[in-house]
């Protein structure tokens, strides 16, 4: 999908403000460019035939694109203004070195922070998974390095946390 959205044009697909209120119409402080509606165009009027010939692979995949690293931009801002944080880390296969990801998702935190918050990006976010892994399942040792059994209490609480864990949160048998 990342490839072949690399060719399309999303305003092919996307309602647009300028599609609304003109090309020249900064009525609302929003470029002409700014998207309206994610996949407006493909509702309109017309036969299911004209429709499927009308829109272009790529240009969906564009759309699809900008509408998922939106929603993504907006879901960190949010997370990130209710924990009072300035930086918002990305990583991952969908950021790795897509130029248009990586914009989409710098604009919706300038955007919806009003400027106050920075997008961050990871080089080798390859390794998180790694050292996760191991945090996950690294275990106590002794002081000879021997590994410590832990003995887990199921709890009988309903929000699914071990008092031996420390609040981690468990699977339905007692689990990490």
């Amino acid at each position: 999908m990342l490839m072949l959205s690399e060719k399309g044009d999303n305003s092919a697909v996307d309602m647009l403000v300028g599609d609304i209120y003109g090309q020249d119409a900064n009525i609302f402080g929003l470029k002409s460019s700014t998207i309206a509606s994610t996949f407006g165009k493909v509702f309109k009027k017309g036969s299911n035939a004209d429709r499927k010939k009308r829109f272009k692979p790529e240009d969906i995949a564009k759309s699809l694109l900008y509408a998922i690293s939106n929603n993504i931009g907006h879901v960190a801002y949010m997370n990130a203004a209710k924990y009072g944080l300035d930086k918002v880390f990305f990583g991952g296969c969908f950021i790795r070195g897509h130029a248009a990801t990586i914009s989409t998702l710098s604009y919706a935190i300038r955007f919806w922070s009003k400027g106050t918050m920075t997008a961050c990006f990871l080089r080798h976010e390859g390794f998180l998974g790694a050292i996760g892994a191991w945090i996950k399942n690294v275990g106590e040792t002794d002081e000879r390095g021997s590994p410590v059994s832990r003995v887990r209490e199921r709890s009988n609480s309903t929000d699914g946390l071990d008092a031996k864990t420390n609040g981690i949160a468990l699977g339905a048998k007692g689990e990490e």
